[in-house]
């Protein structure tokens, strides 16, 4: 193994994921990946630990001296200064106020610089770089999950402002029926909307795409309903802006089946042409991403 790789990692509410990702081409180096169980809820020594783990079982695969690590981080989180913000999400908690770039490198003895990124922003830049994205300069990365993600990226540059860019580059907050379009567009609308309609109460979006598989009426229902929502909030934005695609990532993209044709019928009667792709790539593309941070930053301090 040469020294053209840096290590991706990508945090969850649940896990964290790090790899080994070749600085060539964004891919990840074969039996390099480790995924390692966090509690969300621990105290900061436990969950850094468990972070840590994973991180050095990578690093002690490589065998080499890495230069750099890029997390994917969720927000709220301060990613230049690498001090966690997140606090009133029953996740993470413990970690706030704590720079975690000088913890970890406490941790792991690591001599190089650790970089962050939003999670959201990583899956859009890894999609970008080596995935469903690579062939757009104006692409709209968004995540459907228990929130609402999206980022707006030109030549894979994150943009937080500009023409045909919402307040921060965020969309999850942008206004939309009675309330902001996350209401509408997550698993968690689709978790309480199916509990209203049926009085079944369920735990998982795959349980509600298991159900529209067997062509449940109400579950069938539900996805349209989203795919229609997220063209709505969408449309404008990816006129001004000139999309040329939308990658969807996510957990819920696996249920694109059932809600894809909704979103794409609705840009059609918007009039709006912008290419919809589903990632294939997954949380492959948060760890590609995270190491294209770091890559970008190394070019720019001629460190490669």
């Amino acid at each position: 193994m040469n020294n053209n790789y840096v290590l991706g990692a990508d945090i969850g509410g649940s896990h964290i994921t790090a790899a080994l990702i070749d600085l060539s081409n964004g891919v990840i180096a074969e039996g390099s990946k480790c995924k390692e169980p966090v509690n969300a809820g621990a105290g900061a020594e436990d969950i850094l630990g468990s972070w840590s783990k994973a991180i050095d079982d990578v690093l002690a695969f490589a065998g080499i001296e890495i230069p750099a690590i890029g997390i994917a981080m969720p927000g709220p989180f301060d990613y230049p200064e690498g001090i966690s913000l997140i606090k009133g999400v029953a996740k993470y908690e413990s970690l706030y106020g704590m720079n975690i770039r000088t913890a970890l490198k406490t941790l792991l003895n690591f001599k190089g610089d650790i970089y962050f990124e939003n999670d959201a922003s990583c899956f859009a830049l890894g999609e970008a770089w080596a995935g469903e994205g690579a062939e757009c300069s104006r692409m709209v990365a968004v995540t459907l999950g228990t929130g609402l993600g999206g980022t707006f990226l030109h030549n894979s540059h994150i943009l937080h402002e500009g023409k045909g860019v919402p307040s921060g580059g965020y969309i999850y907050n942008l206004p939309y029926k009675n309330g902001i379009a996350e209401d509408y567009i997550s698993s968690r609308w689709l978790l309480n909307e199916y509990y209203q309609r049926t009085g079944t109460r369920l735990y998982e979006v795959k349980s509600i795409g298991d159900l529209a598989e067997k062509q449940d009426g109400t579950a069938l229902a539900l996805f349209t309903e989203m795919g229609n929502a997220l063209g709505e909030v969408l449309a404008p934005w990816l006129r001004d802006f000139e999309a040329e695609c939308v990658v969807i990532g996510g957990n819920i993209r696996k249920a694109h089946p059932y809600f894809l044709p909704a979103l794409q019928a609705c840009l059609q009667q918007h009039k709006i042409n912008t290419t919809v792709q589903i990632s294939s790539h997954g949380e492959a593309s948060a760890l590609s991403g995270a190491a294209w941070l770091c890559r970008s930053i190394l070019e720019k301090t001629n460190a490669l």
